[in-house]
């Protein structure tokens, strides 16, 4: 189980990894593109080279903003924060200033030559970096709700591991709170995920299957389908294509779902593991009770078959086990039982051998 759990986790990584990646590159293009067709936001270069270059310059200042400015700085300095990035956006706009003014140079000759070159390409560069600090709070706000989501999150796991209990809204729309114990089955129904207990009563999540099974964990709950997680102490059987949960409320039918096509081979071995562990861990359990009765020996029998074992050998010195049991109607176990515990208590002893021999009172 622990196996399979890692390769999966393993595989889910470098999926969301991968996905990661081609965003990233995707937005890296988009903005390019955007650039490169878009003279409003930047000034005009003449080249397309230098556009490309200038949006480059703006996604440098986003990345180490989301990266490196924000993780490191924000939480503990945030005026020290706020003060890289407009540095950041600073630089960047005077590169971009340096690379086109060649060209700026040239064709503006007259506009430089009335509003003066310093006011224009303090204008200009004024105009650059607010519009990559307008951009850089795109930056922020993603970096915001991901720190949040993640406080989310923590907290959550801490409420599941330490209280085990999920927070679900019953049908009048009502939050509460039910352990995780008592969980049957979940099912996916639209944009909410119903929440089926062992009592019969259904509950509504408004919450994806995805995020429910990372909350739930993959250690007492598997998602056999996309749609449905269950918890293995309530599977029953799965044949391979589809898993069946036990019948707790005496219905005709048990309750069976299909298995994920693509991964029914995993999710089949992943069942089957834990109910063979959990037959070897009652056998083990059950060896060990046999085990531990035979370490307490035989019951105690009551205080009235002992008293009446006791005042026969008293009357009747010598006698033996089967004229015990001949007038005492006791079994055979019966009487062993109570000749055992009065040994045990020090009351008669056998004496003789095991032909002639009998049981009589000890003097003590």
């Amino acid at each position: 189980m622990s196996i399979f759990a890692a390769v999966k986790f393993n595989i889910m990584k470098q999926q969301k990894t991968i996905v990661t990646i081609l965003l990233n590159i995707l937005f890296c293009a988009a903005l390019l593109w955007f650039f490169s067709r878009n003279a409003i936001l930047r000034p005009f270069l003449g080249s397309r080279a230098k556009e490309v270059f200038s949006g480059l310059l703006l996604l440098a200042t986003l990345y180490a903003n989301y990266y490196l400015f924000y993780p490191k700085l924000y939480r503990g300095h945030t005026s020290l924060y706020w003060f890289s990035v407009v540095i950041a956006c600073l630089a960047a706009g005077g590169l971009e200033l340096a690379l086109g003014y060649t060209f700026i140079s040239k064709c503006n000759v007259v506009l430089i030559s009335e509003v003066g070159p310093f006011n224009y390409f303090a204008t200009t560069l004024l105009f650059i970096v607010f519009r990559n600090l307008a951009f850089n709070l795109f930056a922020y706000v993603l970096r915001e709700r991901k720190q949040l989501q993640q406080s989310l999150e923590t907290e959550s796991k801490v409420v599941y591991q330490y209280a085990r209990m999920l927070d679900v809204c019953d049908d009048q729309n009502n939050c509460q709170h039910i352990p995780i114990d008592k969980v049957f089955y979940c099912k996916k129904n639209g944009n909410e995920t119903g929440i089926h207990t062992v009592e019969g009563i259904k509950y509504t999540r408004y919450c994806t299957i995805k995020y429910l099974e990372q909350h739930l964990g993959d250690k007492e709950f598997i998602r056999v389908s996309s749609s449905v997680i269950v918890p293995f102490q309530y599977i029953a059987s799965c044949d391979g294509k589809a898993v069946t949960l036990k019948n707790l409320f005496r219905s005709e039918a048990s309750l069976s779902f299909p298995l994920d096509a693509k991964r029914a081979p995993q999710i089949a071995a992943a069942i089957d593991e834990y109910l063979h562990a959990d037959i070897e861990e009652k056998n083990e359990l059950q060896i060990e009770g046999e085990e531990e009765k035979g370490k307490r020996g035989p019951s105690v029998p009551p205080k009235e078959k002992l008293d009446a074992v006791l005042n026969y050998i008293k009357e009747h010195p010598g006698c033996r086990s089967t004229e015990l049991i001949f007038h005492t109607s006791y079994s055979q176990t019966t009487m062993d039982r109570c000749l055992f515990e009065l040994k045990k208590k020090g009351l008669i002893e056998y004496t003789g051998s095991k032909k002639r021999g009998g049981y009589f009172i000890l003097n003590s």
